[in-house]
């Protein structure tokens, strides 16, 4: 059966894991890539990697634009979301920091920071509310002098649950914390301004004051 009519046949939920069908606009932008440039970016000088690295810049301004980054420079690619999310646990907790997260949070958060907490990470998992929702009252109750990071869903694959992270990170700002955000099922699709919601870093560079 031709792909069009394939897609018309079946109704797909299986987005939040993988997307399908790809955006045409995607499809014309790998072969684009595969049949006129082909370079690797930062590799060579000639041409065809110059025009790779510059597929590259663009996606960085592009990215850096959805997402109300002010640097393009601090996007980082990786494979998927759960390497970003290793990457910024495994790469920043050391043995004696404290870290809180959520109680809706998927695997990719829990089992490195289960695995951090094996090693020396002090974690505190808040409860949500019966309707899924993080209050920022308990994470405030949550802080100790050694809080290095807050670790939070911006929405469950479960529940569908959006989390207050404009509040929350309000929180990681004033206390100089670390605010890291799964934002794997809200990407384009909900509105995150990483500057002005405190992602990331603390725009106020504060201390915790404990």
């Amino acid at each position: 059966m031709p792909l069009d009519q394939l897609n018309h046949s079946i109704i797909y939920f299986d987005n939040a894991a993988t997307s399908w069908p790809k955006p045409a606009g995607m499809m014309a932008a790998m072969i684009n890539y595969s049949e006129q440039i082909g370079g690797s970016p930062g590799r060579s000088g000639h041409h065809r990697s110059l025009d790779a690295g510059r597929v590259i810049l663009e996606a960085r301004e592009a990215l850096a634009e959805l997402f109300g980054c002010n640097d393009s420079l601090r996007i980082a690619f990786t494979k998927n979301a759960t390497e970003a999310l290793n990457i910024a646990l495994l790469g920043t907790l050391s043995p004696g920091d404290h870290v809180i997260t959520s109680g809706m949070e998927h695997n990719s958060v829990m089992r490195p920071l289960r695995y951090l907490e094996a090693q020396g990470v002090q974690l505190s998992v808040v409860s949500c509310s019966s309707d899924g929702i993080l209050s920022p009252e308990d994470v405030l109750a949550a802080l100790r002098p050694r809080t290095r990071m807050l670790v939070v869903t911006h929405a469950s694959n479960v529940t569908g649950t959006i989390q207050p992270i404009a509040e929350l990170g309000k929180i990681a700002g004033r206390h100089g914390i670390l605010f890291c955000v799964d934002a794997a099922q809200t990407a384009g699709a909900l509105p995150i301004r990483v500057d002005d919601m405190a992602i990331a870093s603390s725009p106020f560079q504060a201390t915790n004051p404990f």
